[in-house]
C-alpha cells in the first residue's frame, strides 16, 4: 500500500486515514526502555494486603488466611472508584433541564495478576497468565449477574501512555447501568451489517473476510483467531476473538482460558519485541442480560498500542490517523510471533 486511504469499520462505521509513511515522521512510534521502577510500598505487592480493601475474591492455595500474603491472583475492589455503588444523585441538574444526569452506580474492581511488582503479564509464567484470565472471566461472569448492571468493561493499562497510575500489573473491571456507548455502537453496527449482508454473526462474517489471503492474520488455532483489523484506527492495534460463537467472555470454558492466556501473551511478547517499552491498553466489553441483541454479540479482546497521540485534526474532524498500514503491522508481528515459538 503505497496511498493514503479512508477505511471503514464493517460494524461500526468508523473511519479510519491509513497513511503509509507518515510515521517517517520525527519521534513518531518512540518509546521509553521497558522499566517497572521498584516501589517499596506499592499496595499490590505481596505483604502490602492490608493497605488495600478487603479482597473480593483471591486465588490461592486451601488453607491461606484471607488478606494476607500466599496468594496467586487477587480481586479487590478500586479505592479510587470511576462509579460507585453508592453513588449520591446528582446535583448538576434541575426537572426540566435540557441538561441531564444521573448517578454513576456500579461497581469498579482491581485484579492484581501478580504477587511480585514485575514482570508485565505478557512475561508472566504461563500458569499465571491463565490464572488471571480465569479470574477475569468468574469477575465478569459475577459482576454480569448483578442488579443495575447492563455493561462490563474489562481492560487493562499498561505502560506511561496508558493512562496507568501503578507499574504493578493488574487489570480493572467496570460497570454501568446501561449499555455504554461503544458497546451499543457495536450492537447496533453487528444489526445494520446482518440487515444488509446477511449470516448469523456479524463478527464471524468478518473475521471470514479478514482472514482472507492473510496480509492481516496473526493466528488461527486453539480456538482463537488474531488480526489486524483493516480499519486499524491505531499503529498495531489486534483482534482477538473466539472461533465460538459467544457473546460474553463469562461464558468461556476452562479449555478456551488456557488458549486465550496462551495467545494473548504471546501477542503482548511479539508487541513489545517490535516496539520495546511500548505502552498498550487491552478492552473487552461486555453485556449483561438476554435478548437476541444480546446474543448476538460475539466477544473479543482489543489491544491497543498507545504509541501516537491525536493532533487537533483527530480530534476536531472525529477521524482516526493510523501510520501504519495494517498489513504492515501485521508482517512484523507475524515475525515476531514466529521467532519466539
Amino acid at each position: 500500500m503505497t496511498a493514503t486511504e479512508f477505511r471503514s469499520d464493517p460494524i461500526t462505521g468508523r473511519v479510519a486515514i491509513v497513511v503509509p509513511g507518515r510515521s517517517a515522521r520525527p519521534n513518531e512510534h518512540a518509546v521509553a526502555p521497558p522499566s517497572a521502577p521498584l516501589e517499596p510500598d506499592c499496595p499490590f505487592c505481596e505483604g502490602n494486603e492490608g493497605k488495600t480493601p478487603a479482597e473480593l475474591a483471591v486465588l490461592a492455595p486451601p488453607g491461606r488466611l484471607p488478606n494476607s500474603r500466599g496468594w496467586f491472583v487477587r480481586t479487590i475492589p478500586n479505592r479510587f472508584p470511576t462509579v460507585a455503588a453508592d453513588a449520591a444523585p446528582s446535583e448538576a441538574t434541575s426537572p426540566g433541564s435540557v441538561l441531564s444526569g444521573s448517578p454513576a452506580v456500579g461497581f469498579h474492581e482491581v485484579v492484581i495478576e501478580s504477587p511480585t511488582h514485575s514482570p508485565s503479564l505478557a512475561f508472566l509464567a504461563p500458569e499465571q497468565v491463565v490464572g488471571v484470565v480465569r479470574m477475569c472471566r468468574d469477575r465478569v461472569r459475577f459482576l454480569q449477574s448483578q442488579p443495575h448492571v447492563g455493561t462490563v468493561t474489562l481492560f487493562e493499562n499498561t505502560g506511561p501512555e496508558s493512562g496507568g497510575s501503578l507499574w504493578h500489573p493488574h487489570a480493572q473491571l467496570v460497570t454501568v447501568p446501561g449499555t455504554s456507548p461503544l458497546l451499543a455502537e457495536e450492537l447496533a453496527g453487528a444489526e445494520r451489517y446482518r440487515t444488509r449482508w446477511g449470516g448469523r454473526c456479524a463478527f464471524e462474517a468478518v473475521v471470514r473476510e479478514e482472514l482472507k489471503g492473510g496480509a492481516r492474520k496473526l493466528l488461527d488455532s486453539d480456538g482463537f483467531v488474531a488480526f489486524t483489523p483493516f480499519a486499524s484506527s491505531a499503529p498495531y492495534e489486534v483482534r482477538l476473538q473466539p472461533t465460538r460463537h459467544v457473546h460474553s467472555l463469562a461464558e468461556m470454558t476452562d479449555d478456551e482460558a488456557v488458549a486465550l492466556a496462551k495467545h494473548l501473551a504471546a501477542l503482548l511478547r511479539a508487541l513489545l519485541t517490535v516496539l520495546p517499552g511500548a505502552s498498550y491498553n487491552f478492552v473487552v466489553r461486555a453485556p449483561a442480560g438476554g435478548g437476541p441483541r444480546t446474543e448476538s454479540y460475539h466477544w473479543h479482546l482489543d489491544l491497543l498500542p498507545r504509541l501516537i497521540r491525536p493532533d487537533g485534526f483527530d480530534l476536531g474532524s472525529g477521524y482516526a490517523v493510523n501510520t501504519v498500514p495494517p498489513e504492515v503491522a501485521a508482517d512484523a508481528l507475524r515475525e515476531a510471533l514466529a521467532a519466539k515459538r
